[in-house]
């Protein structure tokens, strides 16, 4: 059994004893804070999910690391709470390596090891402004 994890707020770095193969409960942050996941492992995965109360004011990003050496590859599926629409927003699969969530009300995103350099992107979000991926 895998207890889920509610994270602090703020900026923090990720391990696979502490955190992967469970939930983790992210909560409203007081400014805009970067997740950073431990270089990736086959298999390896992480499930973030918004525990905030309200809508959050801020960002929440989700890196694989710097220089572009691991990166994210697919994308979550955006639902725009604020024009009833809805879209998937895709890494370029070659390079990016930063998932910003603006302003969350909700989502659930999962990052799953494929390779010793890569993660694969799945899950959802719901904000008025779609996420970013990039560099």
């Amino acid at each position: 059994l895998h207890a889920p994890v509610k994270l602090s707020v703020g900026t923090q770095n990720l391990t696979e004893a502490t955190h992967a193969g469970r939930m983790l409960i992210v909560p409203n942050q007081t400014s805009s804070s970067i997740l950073t996941l431990p270089t990736p492992k086959i298999g390896m995965s992480f499930q973030f999910t918004y525990g905030g109360i309200a809508a959050d004011t801020v960002n929440t990003a989700i890196s694989a690391g710097t220089g572009n050496s691991l990166f994210f590859l697919g994308g979550v599926y955006h639902l725009d709470i604020d024009n009833d629409t809805s879209a998937a927003v895709f890494s370029d699969n070659n390079s990016n390596e930063l998932l910003t969530i603006i302003n969350p009300q909700n989502y659930t995103v999962t990052c799953t090891g494929i390779s010793a350099t890569t993660w694969q992107l799945s899950g959802f979000v719901a904000s008025a402004t779609a996420p970013t991926i990039g560099d």
